[in-house]
């Protein structure tokens, strides 16, 4: 496989994957997956696009930070 073929490839990761790169646990995968993490199913199992996943889990914090009551603080 050349260098430009393995750029423009995506990568998927399995369950398994994700739950160790995340440290989290397999219910936390399905409690994200009902959320809207972006996953498909190959056969009987699911595959989730690395970068899909990165970008849609950096938009949920975003969303989080930005939904957040700020304090009311005093600026001089």
């Amino acid at each position: 496989m050349n260098a430009e073929h393995e750029k423009n490839t995506e990568r998927y990761l399995s369950t398994g994957d994700l739950m160790d790169i995340l440290s989290i646990s397999r219910s936390t995968v399905y409690r994200l997956m009902d959320k809207g993490m972006p996953n498909l199913m190959v056969g009987t199992v699911h595959r989730f696009p690395m970068t899909h996943v990165v970008d849609w889990l950096e938009n949920q914090r975003g969303s989080k930070l930005h939904n957040r009551e700020t304090p009311n603080a005093e600026v001089y």
